[in-house]
């Protein structure tokens, strides 16, 4: 795991408003089979670096999905306003802004899903 997923795992679960909807359940990768939910899922989707005439001006443009899972419609669209209240606008990750939203329902596990990408603009890695 890189240091900006570190950062964003650190993020998600220090908060306060987050911690109480789904403690500690925050997850890289995919949701496993028989997770207690509500959760959070999270994986990088891509890296763009930044280039100028000069070359890489350190900079990278990283999608982030993030994956908001309860058992109710409203329970994943309740976690979703509570982890974009953690990351919109932040700068401990860089920039991060939400791209887009979007839900989907599980029929084989009946779970619903609120995915929300996010775009961060950070110092890549050496």
């Amino acid at each position: 795991m890189s240091s900006l997923e570190a950062d964003l795992f650190a993020d998600l679960c220090a908060d306060p408003a987050l911690a109480a909807l789904i403690g500690t359940r925050v997850y890289h990768g995919p949701l496993v089979q028989g997770a207690t939910l509500p959760a959070v899922t999270y994986q990088r989707i891509s890296t763009a670096p930044d280039y100028s005439h000069d070359g890489g001006s350190g900079l990278a443009q990283v999608r982030i999905q993030c994956n908001c899972w309860a058992s109710t419609a409203v329970g994943a669209i309740a976690l979703a306003a509570a982890l974009r209240a953690v990351v919109e606008g932040r700068t401990l990750l860089g920039v991060c802004f939400v791209e887009n939203e979007l839900d989907d329902y599980e029929p084989d596990t009946c779970h619903w899903r609120r995915i929300v990408d996010l775009m961060i603009w950070h110092r890549e890695e050496a």
